[in-house]
């Protein structure tokens, strides 16, 4: 069985809609080609962590770009054995400066920016979630996304961080792409002709605030006027890593980590109600039940089924959930269906704390 890539879809024209899944699937064309295939699964559940992206070769499951990167590199998949020593350690130290200084430049124009997420990045959001995630996950993650970003100025307003043109983040960002254009040059990769792990790590952001089209496209228009040739290095970069990507495809079994009534709810019922058994296991195997056994599940699933009829009067009746067009900017609708459902694992807010 070929290797397998899980990440978040696809949006804006790019095979996904987070940096660290774009970071891998470069990574991976990098130094394996055609060896892999993608999983489009948006389903953190998926992971053993609860991250993504994540590798499934043969029998090892990684999840984590830094680990995956480590681990396809000690199986003989390294994009930076050319690189000495010293090009090895300042590799790292620019992937840091990328780390902290681009998610946050992506967070902001995403999350913070009112326009922004209710013109572009809820809906790219709803399109890849399912039901009922989609209606929530993306309000969680910007209130996440607004909180991290608020150190560098500015003040939040119902859920949107306004005064926005006070924050220090554009001159960051800027300094950022300053030190990045620099180590460049007139190269085309960071360390010469040949890609390695950093192309693939800051390709996965720049490629995420130069492509997309939102309603304020501020970084995209800094990089346009001021580093042309950072401009010129991403349309390199995807005509190099996206020439020749296999198909991406769903999940074709249920996570082997966990499931969820709204990821999984075929597997999580079976696994609830039945346990661990297989579905294809005759009645004739299984061990007769005791009266009791039998009395305890029947009590389970009248308790389960209360508890679902009762959540969801009790959103009903206060409106917390209104059915109607999503294309609907009654963003207050959706923030309060969000504080309601709480206890719900969270998807990660695009990016990993660094895993070395």
């Amino acid at each position: 069985m070929p290797t397998e890539l899980y990440i978040y879809g696809g949006a804006f024209g790019l095979p996904s809609i987070d940096p660290q899944c774009l970071a891998l699937i470069s990574y991976m064309s990098i130094v394996s080609h055609q060896e892999f295939s993608i999983i489009e699964c948006n389903d953190t559940g998926f992971s053993p962590t609860g991250e993504l992206p994540m590798l499934h070769d043969g029998k090892n499951w990684i999840a984590g770009a830094n680990r995956i990167i480590a681990y396809l590199a000690k199986i003989g998949y390294n994009a930076n054995e050319h690189l000495s020593a010293e090009e090895n350690a300042k590799s790292v130290a620019y992937a840091c400066l990328v780390d902290e200084n681009l998610t946050d430049a992506l967070l902001f124009s995403w999350f913070a920016d009112a326009d922004n997420f209710l013109g572009a990045t809820r809906k790219a959001y709803s399109s890849l979630l399912s039901f009922p995630s989609r209606y929530f996950l993306p309000i969680q993650m910007r209130k996440t996304a607004v909180q991290r970003v608020q150190k560098h100025g500015g003040t939040v307003e119902s859920g949107a961080l306004i005064k926005a043109e006070n924050t220090k983040i554009y001159d960051h960002t800027r300094d950022c792409y300053r030190v990045l254009d620099r180590k460049l040059g007139e190269n085309d990769f960071f360390f010469g002709v040949r890609p390695t792990a950093l192309d693939a790590k800051v390709f996965g952001y720049l490629a995420l605030q130069f492509y997309p089209e939102i309603p304020n496209p501020r970084f995209q228009m800094i990089l346009s006027s001021q580093f042309p040739r950072l401009v010129a290095y991403c349309n390199r970069c995807r005509d190099e890593f996206f020439a020749n990507l296999p198909s991406a495809s769903a999940p074709t079994n249920a996570s082997p980590f966990f499931s969820n009534p709204f990821s999984s709810p075929k597997e999580w019922f079976r696994s609830t109600f039945f346990g661990p058994s297989s579905v294809a296991q005759s009645i004739s195997e299984k061990p007769k039940r005791t009266a009791e056994e039998r009395d305890f599940d029947i009590k389970r699933v009248y308790t389960i089924a209360f508890g679902v009829i009762t959540m969801t009067a009790y959103v009903i009746v206060n409106g917390l959930v209104v059915i109607g067009n999503e294309e609907e900017d009654e963003e207050g609708q959706f923030i309060s269906a969000a504080e309601a459902i709480s206890g719900l694992d969270e998807l990660s807010v695009f990016t990993e704390e660094n895993d070395n």
